[in-house]
């Protein structure tokens, strides 16, 4: 019922994809979307090593023959290609290219036959994609969970959507509900990527069970976009790029106090590895979006892509006749029409309520 350039592409049923959330993701949650006729991916930049990476595709192949996809931190492949050397040489059917030019890598996932998706935060990561050849454009709003730009999603969205009219563009950011995704395929989106959405699920097995019920708990009000969690750890991240997490007790202290937090550095990173491994929400970093209070309950993720297609579906069909309201109102009680008044250029008699 939802058919668009991404959905034609890959022979989905769905016009979504999950997110492909590093660390946060793999196999069970990429397969249960994928057999619900969306696209199912997992991230490939994760910290579970070569074996479980194998693993994670071997587990979704026993599950599906649907098309799936992996994706990668770009700036981070350099130092660890060995996941995206395996993708290639299992013939993983999508690749997912985020933060940085993907051209470095996308001339070989092109010759080993996969699909490139590309998420950017901005115009300019748009043109470094399209120069790359990225088969499809996803455009990633500041209202998104983890690690995203400073762009809000619909004026990065229909710029996008404007500038690549031969090229599917897609949104991610803040989409959690069917009146979410209705909107951004209304402004001319192809389809949408969800992450916030699926943190709540049984397959999202990566996600602590601590970390699942403050998502159960929070509004999109106590989240926050914030560096602190980026300046800890390990590899720097791209100009422009931090994380939109849960606004805890940690960011609350810490956030902004950017020269402070470095001085501190090693005592600071060892407390939050520490509340990690304890998975203690208000230390440690929790990703999530501002649609995260769409979210209410526990429910499988093939569940989620379906209730928030086809919510989608009912809200878009009301559309024409929203649009339609004020001449027939017009037309049934025999007053005059905006278009009537152009037909016989009348004068206007103000609005009908």
């Amino acid at each position: 019922m939802l058919k668009t350039r991404f959905t034609e592409l890959l022979g989905l049923d769905y016009p979504v994809m999950n997110a492909p959330m590093s660390n946060h993701s793999g196999g069970r949650l990429a397969a249960a979307v994928s057999v619900a006729g969306g696209l199912g991916t997992f991230g490939g930049s994760n910290n579970f090593g070569r074996a479980w990476f194998r693993e994670q595709l071997d587990f979704i192949r026993s599950e599906t023959d649907r098309p799936f996809g992996v994706g990668f931190i770009t700036h981070l492949m350099a130092s660890d290609p060995s996941n995206f050397e395996t993708a290639l040489e299992e013939g993983v059917p999508v690749l997912v290219f985020s933060f940085a030019d993907p051209k470095s890598w996308a001339r070989a996932a092109k010759d080993a036959g996969s699909t490139i998706i590309c998420q950017v935060q901005t115009t300019l990561a748009a043109e470094m994609a399209i120069d790359a050849g990225a088969d499809i454009l996803l455009a990633q709003g500041n209202e998104a969970g983890g690690h995203t730009g400073e762009m809000n999603l619909l004026p990065l969205l229909c710029d996008l959507v404007d500038r690549y009219p031969n090229v599917p563009v897609m949104a991610a950011g803040g989409i959690t509900s069917g009146r979410g995704l209705a909107t951004v395929l209304a402004a001319g989106a192809e389809g949408a990527s969800l992450g916030t959405a699926m943190l709540a699920t049984p397959e999202a097995v990566e996600v602590p069970a601590s970390f699942k019920e403050q998502v159960l708990q929070s509004s999109g009000e106590d989240t926050a976009y914030t560096r602190l969690y980026d300046l800890l750890g390990d590899e720097p991240w791209p100009a422009g790029i931090a994380g939109r997490v849960y606004r805890n007790k940690l960011v609350q202290q810490w956030d902004g106090r950017d020269a402070e937090i470095l001085e501190r550095r090693e005592e600071l990173a060892s407390d939050v590895a520490a509340a990690r491994a304890r998975q203690d929400p208000e230390l440690s970093s929790v990703y999530m979006g501002q649609g995260v209070g769409n979210i209410r309950e526990l429910r499988p993720a093939g569940e989620v892509v379906r209730s928030i297609c086809d919510d989608a579906v009912r809200i878009l069909r009301n559309v024409p006749a929203v649009i339609a309201t004020e001449a027939v109102i017009a037309t049934e009680v025999g007053v005059d029409s905006p278009q009537r008044r152009r037909d016989q250029n009348l004068p206007g008699r103000g609005s009908v309520s």
